[in-house]
């Protein structure tokens, strides 16, 4: 009996010296995002799934949280004992979080650091610290449907004024609605792409508040532009007057009732699914002959200060930079890399903004890189809308409006 005892008890010891020590259980990151729903998927299912196959070690638990709960949501966890590990972020909440130390600064040795090109690496520098690996770029350009310009001789999206008013012209000398240009969104990416582009001020000085956008040369020129839009019967303001920008200029677009539309690329994965309707993504038509691809910085991954799993989460980040990772959302986006490797995953149909792009034509949207405070952009879109039903009001009555803003902001 007692031998038995023995032999089962150093059979047992033998066992687990052969067999080494046990398996250490994976540990699961805490993951937050406003992407990676049913609605909004951008590759992260598929991205999360691939990250644990190559990382047996590491599990995820990604929690959706839309964009302005986050701004209430995340806050109390992170300056508790409950902080996510990973957090999609953008920049106003990288100014807010990172200000206040509950941000892991991510260095400037990694791998992908050195990637971003220098004008994007530094809007989203905070002082000197970097706190967001970025994951995408996304257009905001103008929408073209071929099918309607087709109708009236017009064979490619418009991409200099002279071509849209004369594209313009035509279509309504033919009953077509040339353009859905709302106060509220459309008409303002077309006057800050036209200001912007040729303005010796720096977007960056003009949301300082060290240059004024009523002494603008260039800003005063763009709402000149606006009334010769109108005279080109490019838009009538009272035809559009109650379109909410967000939903019935959308429906009024894909219904095939206007033929352009300032709009951002987050729109194509819904437009393509509209039967029938045959359309472009182009620039915005400006004065150069390349237009302007008004890129917009989305959002990025950002590390908790009080994340219990940093190494972890660095390791999780690190990975989302690498191309062949990163592409899988780029593709589901329609979006372009913020990195200078060129990489995009827009579609066919977006040619002509890619022609913009790699011609040149690119202008940061300065809301997204906080070169203009976040108020300054809502007065833009009131301001706007008064002025488009009021073309006769000058343009210091509009552009005093945006100094007031930025001055309010300071």
């Amino acid at each position: 009996m007692n031998s038995t005892k023995r032999i089962l008890c150093c059979g047992a010891a033998a066992f687990a010296l052969h067999a080494g020590p046990a398996l250490a259980e994976p540990v699961t990151l805490d993951v937050t995002a406003w992407k990676g729903n049913e609605a909004e998927p951008a590759g992260l299912p598929e991205l999360i799934q691939k990250f644990e196959l190559e990382h047996p070690d590491i599990k995820v638990e990604l929690s959706y949280i839309g964009r302005l709960d986050t701004d209430t949501v995340i806050p109390p966890r992170l300056q508790g004992g409950d902080a996510p590990d990973v957090m999609m972020t953008d920049m106003p909440l990288v100014k807010i979080w990172g200000g206040a130390g509950l941000l892991k600064p991510l260095g400037q040795d990694n791998d992908w650091y050195g990637r971003i090109p220098a004008d994007l690496r530094s809007a989203l520098a905070l002082g000197d610290a970097n706190y967001i690996m970025p994951l995408e770029v996304v257009g905001m350009g103008n929408f073209v449907n071929m099918s309607l310009l087709n109708q009236v001789g017009v064979s490619e999206a418009p991409t200099t004024i002279d071509a849209l008013k004369t594209t313009c012209g035509a279509l309504a000398d033919a009953g077509i609605n040339p353009m859905i240009f709302t106060g509220g969104f459309s008409a303002p990416l077309f006057l800050i792409a036209n200001g912007i582009e040729q303005s010796k001020a720096a977007p960056a000085d003009l949301g300082a508040g060290d240059e004024t956008f009523e002494a603008n040369a260039s800003f005063n020129a763009g709402i000149d532009l606006i009334r010769e839009l109108q005279e080109a019967r490019c838009f009538d303001p009272d035809q559009q007057a109650g379109l909410d920008p967000w939903s019935s200029a959308l429906n009024e677009f894909t219904g095939g009732n206007f033929a352009m539309m300032p709009q951002g690329a987050w729109n194509i994965s819904a437009f393509s699914q509209v039967e029938g309707l045959d359309y472009v993504f182009a620039p915005i038509p400006s004065s150069k002959d390349t237009g302007v691809a008004l890129d917009l910085f989305g959002f990025g991954w950002s590390i908790a200060a009080r994340s219990a799993l940093q190494e972890e989460a660095q390791v999780f980040v690190d990975w989302f930079a690498k191309p062949e990772n990163l592409q899988v959302m780029l593709d589901a986006e329609a979006a372009y890399s913020p990195f200078d490797d060129g990489a995009s995953g827009s579609p066919d149909l977006a040619a002509p903004y890619d022609a913009a792009r790699a011609n040149g034509g690119i202008i940061n949207y300065p809301f997204a890189l906080l070169q203009w405070p976040k108020s300054l952009e809502g007065e833009i879109w009131d301001s706007l809308t008064g002025f488009l039903l009021d073309t006769s009001k000058s343009n210091k009555d509009v552009l005093e409006r945006w100094d007031w803003a930025v001055e309010d902001a300071l």
